[in-house]
């Protein structure tokens, strides 16, 4: 097939089309690009955001370095109340987006994005100006456009990147309708404005710092602004909400009278304490007015036409998204037509591989397409304090929610379209949240599907509820306390019936604290080496429990309450919560999750102090029960230890807050995401040694007879007395602790061997060495060891898609030269 063979025409020299323009010359695909207005960069007076996955399509084209030189990188993002004030302390978004991906978050003026498109074009004669649509015609051989100024051009394909209004998606919708009347009707009621938008661009404005982003939130309005780091100049917008949704040919356009209303209404929103929009309003040299369409439109293509960009799926600007995701659009169109004609080996394509190559590009993008609009329209409403829920995150959760914003604009990113027939850029095989196809937004993992997967954690939970407490306990434990003494066979000590002077407290601990007499005072041996063994390998538990709270991965979700967890575990038996715990565990840590290096990542400020909070709230009064010479005084060591999840956390936030241990995080998750490692494997090793220890004590001093101590016989219910219930409910509450916990990491197993992060160990191999572990070195050992070896695992390896400079040979891609 020669060159003109096959042609695509080009509608709209806007993002989409000036960039679809380079993709296929760079392919050596014939096609002309005809644009409306008269020139192909002019100034619509709006900015764009270009987000490492728009960044890397476009170093793929060669356009990067110009990018690099017009676009204006982030430094600090903060965010502001409606009086100005601070919402939660600033971060370097920009810096973590950049170690994530090798790009940084770039913006500037729209006008100057497209002339470095422009510009990359070699071949200028098959950029038409002027050239704006009037009809389309297509027959099962060709398509022609006919322009206003009485020009007609054909070719095999025809692109509509003419935007929002597309005059290319309204005569497709007419050619389609006879075939496809409801499809057709459902996309005309697709496009609606529920918010209008104010674009400026400010100068000489000395209140704000060069590279800082500063968005403000209001109930149904917003601002953000960018100070440029070269000229001082602040590109800014505010968004307010419209009284009512417009819809496709009833949306309003807006007059310098309009915006001048618009300024009186809103010039008193403060983007600093001393700083307002109206303050930016006077010193704006160039400002422009419209409302913020929202659009997922389903028939994306129709014969031999197709639309890509605004056109099929319109974002709302909070996100920055709509740049980025129509040169993603464009990007997989040309995939799929290069592909084609390089099956074809030079042959004409047929109708029917047309149309194949159609549905192929609207299936390669829908899903992230639609998913990239909800969330910007999200954020929208977010932004705008829309409903009960954005107030109630932007006045409580949002102080908080740390880098939540850019997690969602990664999960945006991550699984982006790029140039197939292209060579990746070695920049974005660097980073530490690498590109992969097939996770980010819209390839979620289901939470549903995660929980379905996960019940029977969930059915230990109830099982072991139901086993452990089919009788009520508490009358035989006050039963003993109505005596005053607890007696045994050589001796005997009063009982205490308070220590915290809280009358309620008192009471219940008090009865509590009778379950573990047996074991404390050691009328029941056997008890007592089971439950030594338990409360050490308790810590364990603790320790996980406690690192996955400050887990960035973790962050606004029920992990991030370990004392809770413990203190309904102390109440209704750890056997029962450890298996929920690890149930709600398993559905919101999915792999996905840990994508990028830093997720994993842990606060060290609380990690360095993790451990020194367990021994003083936990395994000090635990060996205090045991091991304390005044026998009467161990029952105050059971009040202290009974609270020890209050007092784990009451010495975390003391230890913290301190100044012992440095808050590292913001240069960590950027540039030494695995620094808490060492620490982590000194702290969670310690207490794996000290519960080998105690094991192979236990096997010492019992010989053959250990495993009587630790496997229950009966059911706690049917054992008459207050010994024979503690030994069997303490021993079923171990088996049930720790079976939970060993389900739980054979799931987080089968999660990294489905992300073929562990192929070069088989399952049989991992399930030996758990049970030689545990016969071995007992089951806080067990559990210690193998969340360690999953630590060391989401650190070191990468989902077997991720594109890094290690996987790109396998996966048959060449890497292009810095």
């Amino acid at each position: 097939m020669t060159k003109h063979d096959f042609r695509v025409i080009i509608s709209g020299g806007g993002v989409a089309g000036l960039t679809l323009a380079s993709c296929l010359e760079q392919a050596g695909v014939d096609y002309v690009l005809l644009e409306r207005r008269g020139e192909l960069a002019p100034q619509l007076g709006a900015s764009i955001v270009i987000f490492p996955n728009g960044a890397r399509i476009l170093e793929q084209l060669g356009c990067y370095q110009g990018l690099k030189d017009y676009a204006q990188p982030t430094k600090w993002s903060y965010n502001h109340d409606s009086k100005g004030r601070p919402i939660g302390p600033p971060t370097n978004a920009n810096a973590l987006a950049t170690a994530r991906f090798g790009y940084s978050v770039a913006c500037g003026e729209r006008q100057r994005l497209l002339k470095v498109l422009a510009d990359n074009i070699k071949d200028k004669s098959k950029c038409l100006v002027n050239k704006e649509v009037a009809a389309i015609e297509q027959t099962s051989d060709s398509v022609t456009v006919k322009c206003a100024d009485g020009s007609a051009y054909s070719g095999d394909l025809l692109i509509g990147a003419d935007g929002v209004f597309s005059r290319t998606r309204e005569q497709m919708w007419a050619l389609a309708e006879p075939e496809f009347p409801d499809l057709v009707a459902s996309d005309k009621r697709a496009l609606k404005a529920e918010y209008n938008v104010f674009y400026g661009i400010a100068d000489g404005v000395t209140q704000l710092v060069r590279g800082d982003m500063d968005t403000c939130f209001h109930p149904g309005r917003y601002a953000m602004t960018l100070t440029s780091i070269d000229d001082n100049r602040v590109y800014y917008c505010v968004e307010e909400r419209l009284p009512k949704s417009y819809g496709l040919g009833e949306i309003p356009r807006y007059s310098a009278e309009d915006t001048e209303a618009f300024m009186r209404r809103n010039g008193d929103i403060r983007v600093r304490p001393d700083l307002t929009i109206g303050d930016l309003w006077r010193k704006t040299i160039f400002s422009k007015m419209a409302v913020a369409e929202e659009g997922k439109f389903k028939l994306w293509t129709y014969g031999r036409i197709a639309c890509v960009g605004d056109s099929v799926h319109k974002t709302t600007l909070n996100l920055g998204a709509g740049g980025n995701a129509a040169i993603e659009s464009a990007a997989a169109m040309a995939n799929n037509i290069v592909h084609l004609l390089h099956m074809l080996h030079g042959k004409k394509p047929t109708a029917n591989q047309v149309r194949e190559i159609m549905v192929r590009y609207h299936e390669s993008r829908r899903v992230r397409a639609d998913a990239v609009c909800d969330s910007s329209w999200q954020l929208t409403r977010l932004n705008n304090m829309h409903g009960p829920f954005d107030k109630f995150f932007v006045r409580f959760l949002l102080p908080h929610a740390g880098e939540f914003i850019v997690d969602q604009v990664g999960d945006m990113m991550i699984g982006a379209t790029k140039l197939d027939y292209l060579p990746l850029p070695k920049r974005s095989l660097t980073g530490t949240k690498p590109f992969n196809p097939t996770q980010g937004d819209g390839q979620k993992e289901s939470k549903i599907m995660r929980a379905l997967w996960g019940l029977p954690m969930l059915g230990l939970a109830v099982v072991a509820f139901n086993l452990m407490f089919a009788e009520d306990p508490l009358p035989a434990a006050k039963a003993i306390l109505d005596t005053g003494k607890i007696v045994w066979a050589t001796g005997s000590v009063p009982i205490q019936y308070t220590f915290y002077r809280i009358g309620w407290l008192d009471e219940l601990l008090a009865a509590l604290n009778m379950f573990f007499t047996p074991s404390v005072y050691d009328y029941d041996a056997l008890s007592r080496s089971q439950v030594f063994s338990f409360l050490t390998d308790a810590g364990v538990v603790i320790m996980v429990w406690y690192l996955e709270s400050v887990r960035r991965a973790n962050h606004l979700t029920i992990l991030q309450l370990p004392m809770m967890f413990a203190l309904v575990a102390q109440l209704f038996g750890a056997g029962v919560i450890c298996p929920l715990y690890c149930f709600l565990h398993y559905i919101l840590s999915p792999i996905e999750n840990f994508s990028g290096t830093d997720n994993r990542l842990t606060k060290m400020k609380y990690t360095l102090a993790i451990l020194p909070a367990v021994i003083l709230g936990h395994y000090i009064p635990a060996y205090g029960m045991f091991l304390w010479p005044d026998l009467a005084d161990r029952q105050k060591w059971i009040f202290v230890w009974q609270l020890y999840p209050v007092y784990v956390s009451l010495a975390l936030q003391l230890l913290t807050r301190s100044g012992l241990f440095p808050d590292t995080m913001d240069e960590d998750k950027v540039h030494a995401p695995n620094r808490d490692l060492p620490v982590i494997r000194t702290y969670v090793g310690s207490t794996v040694a000290l519960s080998a220890a105690v094991w192979l004590y236990t096997w010492y001093t019992n010989g053959l007879g250990t495993w009587t101590v630790f496997i229950p016989t009966s059911i706690p219910s049917v054992i008459g007395g207050i010994t024979g219930f503690t030994s069997q409910f303490l021993r079923w509450d171990q088996v049930f602790t720790f079976g939970g916990q060993f389900v739980w990491l054979l799931y987080l197993f089968g999660d990294i061997k489905t992300a073929g992060m562990a192929d070069d160990v088989s399952w049989f191999k991992m399930v030996l060495s758990g049970a030689v572990s545990l016969v071995a070195l007992g089951p806080g050992a067990t559990l210690g060891l193998g969340w360690l070896w999953r630590e060391g695992i989401l650190a070191t390896r990468r989902h077997k898609d991720a594109l890094t400079l290690e996987s790109v040979k396998r996966l048959g891609f060449t890497v292009m030269d810095d």
